[in-house]
């Protein structure tokens, strides 16, 4: 009985023990996954940069002194601002066993920064028992483990020398040079009525308001004695408190005549810092054109020194060179660029000019215009105002901007009808009238044409841009056979870096009226096509039926699709010889001795109601029919056809 009793005793022994200790090892689970927690929460928060987060996973009690959580989350923010942290990552993280109240982390960081990539950084602390919660001690040395105290992380930069843009021929589009800053020199204003005079003398002079000035003049970090920057000038006359001094900066030789293709640089701004942290406010971006598109390419990587300053003594963290950006050599003819530019005469327009048997765009040329050269360094609020306030919108690219591109896509109707025998070279309609309809179903709606001629074959309606005669030549085919034909041509699109739209047939892809098939076969409806876009398409009549893409970057190379019969393509081309060689041809002002030139002209009407005035777009394509070399597509907005046609004449022999 004594020897049952002992047993019982003892069993009741083991299971006290194994439950004391049972308890014992589920709470030290319960602070370990605890701990565990505070340690992902807090280095997760480190990554990502959420300050807040972090700063609620540390030991508030037991900040070093003088700080707080407010101080802990700017300090942090400051530090990493500065440095440019990004693409922050942990990895090697350990978390020890707690031992008492307290268990060792461990952890590892690699960041970008504004000079390059930093090294691995290792950081040593503890996670504390504060009350029921685990909290990581903060020192300074949770910034960069160097760090202790009142140390000051400091960063030196090398910016890095901006790639250049040139031509085809070498000729700098966009140039890394020099020009005239103005600024003024405080102290030396005088006082009294004395400033005011001499305030005013200098916004006269300068183009400037007084009131600008004096907001320039209020700024913190202004003394007598200091250079205040106020704008780039090109003449320095001798004026009280002013003085000149020379800058490096992005300058643009050809100006207005390629603003939009080439855009502009300017400094970094927040919002740019806050999506590239590797920006500093001194930086220069893209803001505009290439200089955007291309910004990364061509701004290179800054170098420079980050180190910690302990006293007057300096740990450095990171040395690095600044890598220059590359340059970017474009297919465009700089001359030709700027003879574009200076037909269109600051009318609304562009001009696109491409080799067909390659696809290089020689000019991409868009007006009114804008100087680029203007923004670099700040422009005043006067000269943007004018821009802003231009109601023909200067700063849009219209070579990119879609159109519905009028009469000239005759000549695709043509081809596509020659290729699926709707009609043949000598098919000759017999039309009577300026105006016709298919049936009374179209009600009031008629298809119009300006000269009344009959019987005419494919030429003669080329030459005479006769509406009627495409209408009903498409409706012959009928809407399945038009897209059959069409979908080669809008199928393949231009991979070029300038923002534009896609192609488009029509709003919903589809023909499915008589009236808006008959209207997209003279180039209206709701076609819509950039000028990029129509050069692409034309070419594959200037190419044999090889539909050439078009492209900017010199070297790179585009795609090539056969769209029609060569023989097809050959007999369209033939036709449009005669649209500027006979004398009645809407392009017969664009003839030129000696020459063999291929050419279409297009009036697209933007009117709300059919014989009733509006507005109107005028284009017009010229190709070379002898040697093939340039395909133009000109656009004058508000204008017919003719206006073109005497507009870019003499562009057009400039080619030769």
């Amino acid at each position: 009985m004594q020897k049952r009793i002992a047993i019982i005793a003892g069993g009741v022994v083991v299971v006290l023990v194994a439950g004391f200790f049972g308890v014992r090892a589920y709470r030290a689970h319960v602070q370990n996954v605890a701990v565990q927690k505070t340690a992902t929460t807090y280095t997760q928060a480190f990554a990502k940069r959420h300050y807040a987060k972090l700063a609620s996973q540390v030991n508030l009690k037991d900040l070093p002194v003088g700080y707080t959580k407010k101080s802990l989350i700017a300090r942090n923010t400051a530090v990493f601002d500065r440095v440019g942290a990004s693409d922050i990552k942990i990895s090697k993280m350990k978390v020890g066993k707690v031992q008492g109240t307290y268990a060792t982390l461990d952890f590892t960081a690699t960041m970008q920064t504004k000079i390059g990539k930093l090294k691995a950084q290792h950081y040593e602390t503890t996670i504390n028992k504060s009350g029921n919660t685990w909290k990581v001690h903060w020192t300074p040395a949770m910034l960069f483990p160097q760090m202790s105290g009142d140390d000051t992380l400091q960063l030196t930069t090398i910016p890095a020398t901006r790639g250049q843009i040139y031509d085809r021929n070498h000729q700098l589009l966009a140039k890394n040079g020099t020009v005239i800053q103005a600024g003024l020199i405080p102290g030396q204003l005088g006082s009294g009525s004395t400033r005011t005079s001499n305030l005013q003398k200098i916004a006269s002079a300068w183009d400037v308001k007084v009131s600008s000035l004096e907001t320039l003049l209020k700024q913190s970090w202004v003394t007598d004695n200091t250079f205040v920057p106020v704008k780039v000038v090109t003449e320095t006359p001798t004026l009280t408190g002013t003085n000149y001094q020379t800058i490096g900066s992005r300058t643009y030789p050809l100006g207005e005549a390629a603003a939009q293709l080439i855009g502009y640089v300017g400094n970094a701004t927040a919002e740019d810092i806050k999506k590239t942290p590797t920006l500093t406010a001194d930086s220069q971006v893209g803001k505009a054109g290439l200089e955007q598109t291309d910004d990364k390419q061509l701004r290179g990587t800054d170098g420079g020194e980050l180190y910690i300053l302990h006293g007057k003594q300096a740990t450095i963290l990171l040395k690095t060179k600044a890598k220059a950006g590359k340059d970017l050599t474009l297919t465009i003819d700089a001359t030709k660029q700027k003879a574009a530019y200076t037909a269109l005469n600051n009318q609304a327009g562009a001009v696109v000019t491409m080799d067909p048997k390659n696809g290089e765009l020689l000019t991409l040329a868009s007006a009114p215009s804008y100087d680029p050269n203007k923004f670099v360094n700040g422009i005043s609020q006067t000269d943007y105002n004018t821009y802003a306030n231009n109601k023909s919108l200067p700063f849009v690219s219209r070579f990119a901007q879609r159109y519905a591109p009028g009469s000239s896509f005759k000549m695709l109707t043509a081809a596509i009808a020659l290729q699926n025998k709707t009609i043949t070279t000598s098919t000759t309609k017999s039309i009577s009238g300026l105006k016709w309809q298919e049936n009374s179903s179209w009600g009031s709606y008629k298809v119009t044409r300006t000269v009344d001629a009959s019987p005419e074959n494919m030429t003669q309606a080329l030459v005479n841009s006769d509406n009627i005669w495409f209408a009903q030549t498409a409706l012959k085919m009928g809407a399945s056979a038009y897209l059959k034909g069409l979908s080669p041509l809008f199928k393949t699109q231009a991979t070029l870096p300038v923002t534009q739209s896609k192609a488009q047939i029509s709003n919903s892809g589809k023909l499915a009226s008589d009236t808006l098939l008959a209207d997209t076969a003279y180039g209206q409806g709701q076609l819509l096509l950039s000028p990029i876009q129509q050069a692409a398409m034309y070419s594959s009549i200037a190419n044999g039926g090889v539909m050439q893409q078009p492209t900017l970057i010199k070297g790179q190379k585009a795609t090539r699709t056969t769209v029609f019969d060569q023989t097809d393509a050959n007999a369209v081309k033939t036709a449009l010889t005669h649209v500027v060689s006979d004398a009645t041809g809407t392009a017969h002002g664009l003839a030129i001795s000696g020459h063999n030139i291929a050419a279409k002209t297009g009036t697209a009407e933007l009117k709300l109601k059919q014989d009733t005035d509006g507005k109107q777009n005028g284009f017009l394509v010229a190709m070379d029919a002898d040697h093939n070399g340039y395909l133009t597509v000109a656009l004058l907005e508000n204008n017919g056809s003719g206006p073109v046609v005497t507009a870019i004449k003499p562009y057009i022999e400039s080619l030769y």
